[in-house]
């Protein structure tokens, strides 16, 4: 029997839906990527859940009319969201050239650590001369590694840039920083642990990569042709998606984002020569239906964030600038001078560095972790999680813009 509260889901899924096509349309209409109408579109049906959906109720005529409540931290509503970023990167997992990757390998090493590095450096030289202790200015500068990929994979796949040496060269960029992070991130809240904790995350991450990237290659076409041997309707494609959530669930046990692996799942199919014949089935399930409802939790989480402690901003206002700048110059520089000294152009490098620069997810755990390990506390922790929050914000908006900018060339 449906709940009340599954059709609350289903009514909010439909509304982030009409608001992400109408949104949507109308940033394509004025020449900018459509997945800022869609975030943007999040943070007004954000705003309307929160002041006018709140299971109130009406009365009209002597009716009472409990209003819908719209809760975006719903477990419906993350499940269908998680499932939209898992499609867009197995889908750019689909369209990436292999032998691209491999010839931009040496290249995106160098952008993951210059893109390391370089935030790190100079987010804790900013935050030491801001007179934050060296511990909380360590955290700030971690933070600031992470790289979020999901904004900057949709507007070059729009922009028919994602096979380019610069989109690949940002892929996997991406990948290797996000490894990296991981691993700093264990390393700082292990502190306190054996070496052995902190050692085991890097050799579950080595054990996922050599399982699931180099033994898929050699197993990965028998494993598909089970679709093809099973003479039932879109059996490819189920095989396929089975391998998208196995390959995400084993990533994320492994201490890697789920993404890593949806992606390393679509770039191990998309090698299959029948991979063509699923791609139309996969685009269509994830751009007419899950990628969407992603973007708009995107846009609902920052209003949900923002609107908690508005007056706090004004207080924090120089630090936050600062660490915003800072962030965003460390992200182009870092990946910028990785991918010059590869041997990339200056366009290309400037390219690679832009699209570094979306910071969201690995951004807040990392904060968040921080705090709940004790090593944020009293107005320091909530100074550096809202200006984290921001950072978010302005970088998940300001990235499509700058991306398009440098790319505009190659349309």
């Amino acid at each position: 029997m449906i709940t009340t509260e599954l059709f609350n889901v289903l009514l909010l899924v439909a509304a982030a839906l009409i608001f992400a096509r109408v949104l949507g349309y109308l940033f394509y209409k004025l020449k900018q990527p459509a997945v800022i109408g869609e975030i943007i579109a999040g943070i007004l049906l954000g705003g309307l859940a929160l002041f006018f959906f709140s299971g109130q109720q009406l009365v009209i005529f002597n009716y009472v009319i409990s209003l819908p409540t719209f809760d975006f931290k719903s477990a419906g509503y993350v499940l269908l969201a998680e499932l939209g970023i898992l499609f867009l990167l197995f889908i750019s997992g689909l369209e990436t050239s292999l032998s691209k990757l491999k010839k931009t390998e040496r290249a995106s090493s160098f952008v993951a650590i210059g893109g390391v590095l370089v935030p790190l450096i100079l987010g804790f030289t900013a935050c030491v001369f801001l007179d934050l202790t060296i511990q909380e200015s360590i955290v700030v500068g971690l933070i600031l590694t992470a790289t979020s990929v999901g904004v900057t994979v949709r507007v070059l796949m729009d922009l028919h840039a994602l096979n380019t040496d610069a989109g690949s060269t940002i892929l996997g960029g991406a990948v290797i920083d996000d490894v990296i992070g991981i691993i700093l991130l264990a390393f700082v809240l292990g502190v306190e642990k054996s070496l052995f904790d902190v050692a085991w995350v890097g050799i579950k991450i080595v054990i996922f990569f050599l399982i699931f990237l180099l033994l898929g290659l050699k197993l990965i076409d028998k494993i598909l042709d089970l679709g093809e041997k099973i003479h039932m309707p879109k059996a490819f494609l189920s095989i396929s998606l089975a391998i998208l959530l196995i390959y995400s669930f084993f990533a994320d046990r492994a201490g890697i984002s789920g993404i890593i692996g949806a992606f390393i799942a679509g770039l191990l199919i998309g090698q299959n020569m029948r991979s063509s014949k699923i791609m139309d089935d996969v685009k269509a399930l994830g751009y007419g239906f899950f990628i969407p409802i992603f973007f708009v939790g995107v846009g609902a989480s920052l209003w949900v964030e923002t609107s908690m402690d508005l007056s706090s901003y004004a207080t924090i206002a120089i630090f936050a600038v600062v660490i915003i700048i800072v962030s965003i110059i460390g992200k182009i520089a870092g990946c910028g001078i990785g991918a010059k000294l590869a041997g990339m152009s200056n366009r290309e490098s400037l390219q690679v560095g832009v699209g570094m620069i979306p910071r969201m997810e690995l951004a807040l755990i990392i904060a968040a972790a921080a705090i709940s390990r004790g090593l944020l506390t009293g107005d320091a922790a909530h100074q550096i999680l809202i200006t984290t929050i921001l950072l978010t914000i302005v970088t998940t908006l300001l990235a499509p813009v700058l991306i398009k900018a440098t790319f505009k060339n190659n349309e």
